[in-house]
């Protein structure tokens, strides 16, 4: 049985022979659990914080953290049940009427039954660009990223525009630089802030100099694949990928 307990953006775990693993049990906190899903292989719940909280041996970790710990299957079921979650969260009562929701089994949706309406989980796509140069890479490190954490140009689809547009607006408003040759890359489930599908794409520097947004965007310039000036803070995600990728081909 795997025990998933979320909350927010954390998940719960403990510290079994100094290595981070999830709760093997959890019938010492059942009283403070409230389930989101039940299966035969998965107990996924969180926590009722309108109580007195006793985590006893257990702690949470934030969910960016936890996803470092984890294999890659396990890290997608977590990053699931978390946005599973925040999804039940913010829809306990119909948009459209304000009646509240019950939850269905199947398909996992909320369901309005004054007005009869069904509401499926919004997924926001985002997009990811790993710019080339020559032979070097655009990375760019965000205004609130950690310290030393560097990764690629990012940001939400607007309404009424293609990805591709999306690409290239968010790398002009962003740096300052215009951009061709777009090629898809790849896709994650990304579940910041939540419910996210990060679209991957490669381009090729057309023309500008870079401009800093400076409310989105504190450093960013070309780099070659042995001066990459730092990482995203998790191996998970696909900005990592697309620049280990980049890595592999170019180190000399």
């Amino acid at each position: 049985m795997i025990n998933i307990i979320v909350y927010k953006h954390q998940v719960l775990v403990k510290n079994t022979d100094n290595s981070i693993t999830l709760p093997d049990t959890v019938s010492g906190i059942s009283n403070i659990l409230i389930p989101i899903y039940v299966s035969d292989n998965h107990f996924v719940a969180t926590i009722n914080d309108t109580i007195n909280i006793n985590l006893g041996e257990f702690y949470f970790i934030g969910l960016r953290q936890a996803l470092s710990h984890f294999n890659i299957e396990l890290a997608k079921q977590i990053v699931y049940y978390q946005q599973l979650n925040e999804y039940y969260l913010t829809h306990k009562f119909c948009g459209r009427c304000g009646a509240k929701t019950i939850l269905r089994a199947i398909n996992k949706f909320v369901y309005c039954e004054s007005c009869n309406s069904e509401n499926y989980p919004h997924i926001a796509p985002s997009i990811i660009v790993r710019i080339h140069k020559e032979d070097k890479i655009l990375m760019a490190r965000g205004v609130n990223f950690p310290p030393e954490s560097y990764s690629l140009i990012a940001g939400f689809v607007e309404i009424g525009e293609s990805l591709e547009e999306a690409v290239k607006r968010e790398t002009l408003e962003e740096i300052g630089l215009e951009i061709d040759s777009l090629n898809y890359w790849g896709s994650q489930s990304w579940p910041y802030p939540s419910n996210s599908l990060m679209i991957g794409y490669t381009a090729k520097y057309k023309s500008g100099e870079i401009k800093l947004d400076t409310t989105e965007i504190e450093a960013a310039d070309f780099y070659r694949a042995t001066e990459i000036p730092g990482r995203p803070s998790t191996n998970f995600s696909i900005a990592s990928r697309m620049i280990d990728e980049f890595y592999n081909n170019q180190k000399i």
